[in-house]
């Protein structure tokens, strides 16, 4: 029996409306697997799903955090979790707005003088 499989594929439109694949935030293996056994591992994680190998029985102790990830589909799961319940840092190259709202230059007209 192999473990995780549920018979349905896994996709996060939400968090992940262009596929795992194409977020930038798994490589293709760790995609594939989110994609081929996230659904199982989601029921498992979710408690709809009983354990039916040891496998899997290990799986919901990490996600319980009673145990360390070491498998791949554990790294992954909790990769994953990691990504859509963490905030992210966005990083922009631009100039502060200006202080006070006042402007960095004068206004005033000097040809007026």
């Amino acid at each position: 029996m192999n473990s995780f499989m549920s018979g349905k594929k896994f996709f996060d439109d939400l968090n992940y409306p262009r596929g795992f694949q194409r977020s930038g935030d798994f490589t293709i293996t760790e995609a594939n697997v989110l994609t081929d056994k996230g659904m199982g591992m989601h029921l498992l994680a979710s408690g709809q799903r009983e354990p039916m190998t040891s496998d899997e029985q290990r799986f919901v102790s990490v996600c319980r955090g009673e145990v360390p990830a070491s498998s791949v589909e554990e790294k992954v799961w909790m990769k994953y979790l990691n990504r859509i319940t963490q905030r992210r840092h966005i990083y922009t190259i631009c100039d502060a707005p200006a202080r006070n709202g006042t402007p960095d230059f004068d206004t005033s007209d000097s040809s007026d003088e």
